[in-house]
């Protein structure tokens, strides 16, 4: 067989299993950190108790800031940048979902570079390195701890961008599942679903290799067994564990084949209504992989069958795809989100905008194509 010519990326050491929170203190140590920033949510209380202890036994100093807000925007990231040179730390460590780990990774190069968030917004727009970076997900879904990105709002033009740069690739990632038992149903369908997006858009993707399609397929097989497991028995260790491994092969995926269209139509609902990235993500799925059956029906009829077990034609994945999601409550219209009808248009305009992910996309699509998935959503 004559192998593709391909680059593959996959950046940080990773640590897996329950408990690993505890090599936190030996993780610092190794890169060198004498005061660590932590950026973690405030609900978190027993996770952040876990960190304390784990930091005091190796006598590491730390700075926590828990004042990361659900969908950051750019003021929240310059405002723990600001805290983090103030504070002196020379590491970072983002404990959360994506919201935290994405300002911890903002905050890593503003340490080290003068300007704001909105300055790097784009492609590499970073001029040099930040402070090294650890993340600890307590969600399996965003892929935060292995990707090049960082997503904030910018609230002035209600847009929502992402800092893309190779200063942004996590030096570790540890996969504790003990610390996604206590998220309720909601986000861990969600931020599940978002996972699913990450490995399915990166499968079908223009970018999409041999080697990332079959990493993509085992992200898909692992959530889609797993994630109703976690969604009915949040205690499942190993349906947990199985989940955050594959979250991360879905964002080694992403880093290496990119995500496509739904990740475009998805970010101005963020950006103009607040709506959580998963959940646009996990709405829109079915809506646009239909839109575009005809490119991508034999990869759709290839991982359908695999993940599902049985003999499943594209338009049978999308059907099971939907039933998927609707026994993990994800909603069905973007009525039930209270997105007024008469903003699609603009919506859409602001789709157009998110240039890189449509780039990627096995259609074109032009902005009525667009339209014409928003209002099918609807």
């Amino acid at each position: 067989m004559e192998m593709e010519t391909f680059k593959f990326i996959c950046t940080p050491e990773i640590v897996l299993g329950n408990g690993s929170l505890s090599s936190l203190g030996e993780k610092i140590k190794k890169f060198h950190g004498t005061r660590v920033f932590v950026v973690m949510d405030k609900t978190l209380s027993d996770v952040k108790n876990e960190v304390k202890k784990t930091l005091d036994k190796e006598k590491i100093s730390y700075f926590i800031y828990d004042e990361i807000v659900s969908e950051p925007t750019t003021d929240s990231g310059n405002h723990a940048g600001r805290l983090a040179k103030e504070e002196k730390c020379d590491i970072v460590c983002g404990i959360g979902g994506g919201s935290s780990m994405d300002t911890a990774k903002a905050v890593s190069i503003l340490i080290t570079n003068d300007g704001k968030v909105e300055d790097y917004q784009g492609m590499e727009k970073v001029p040099k390195p930040g402070v090294p970076k650890i993340m600890v997900p307590t969600t399996a879904g965003t892929g935060s701890e292995v990707t090049f990105t960082a997503v904030f709002i910018r609230e002035k033009e209600k847009t929502k961008g992402g800092i893309n740069s190779k200063y942004l690739y996590p030096e570790c990632a540890i996969l504790d599942p003990g610390l996604t038992v206590s998220l309720p149903q909601g986000p861990t369908a969600f931020t599940g679903i978002d996972a699913f997006c990450h490995a399915i858009e990166s499968y079908i993707s223009k970018k999409s290799n041999f080697f990332t399609e079959a990493i993509s397929e085992k992200a898909m097989e692992l959530i889609w067994e797993n994630l109703p497991i976690v969604y009915n028995k949040p205690g499942d260790i190993k349906a947990r564990s199985n989940m955050l491994y594959g979250s991360f092969l879905a964002g080694i995926g992403l880093v290496n084949a990119g995500v496509t269209a739904v990740h475009s139509l998805s970010y101005p609902l963020g950006g103009l209504f607040g709506i959580a990235h998963g959940t646009g993500n996990a709405l829109l799925l079915p809506y646009v992989l239909k839109a575009e059956i005809s490119e991508i029906k034999n990869k759709l009829s290839k991982t359908g069958t695999k993940i599902t077990g049985r003999k499943c034609g594209a338009e049978s994945f999308i059907h099971e795809l939907k039933k998927f999601e609707k026994g993990l409550k994800i909603p069905e219209k973007l009525s039930e989100l209270s997105i007024p009808q008469n903003t699609i248009e603009q919506i859409a305009e602001g789709a157009m905008k998110i240039a890189v992910p449509l780039e990627n996309n096995p259609r074109t699509f032009t902005k009525q194509d667009i339209i014409k998935i928003y209002q099918k959503a609807y």
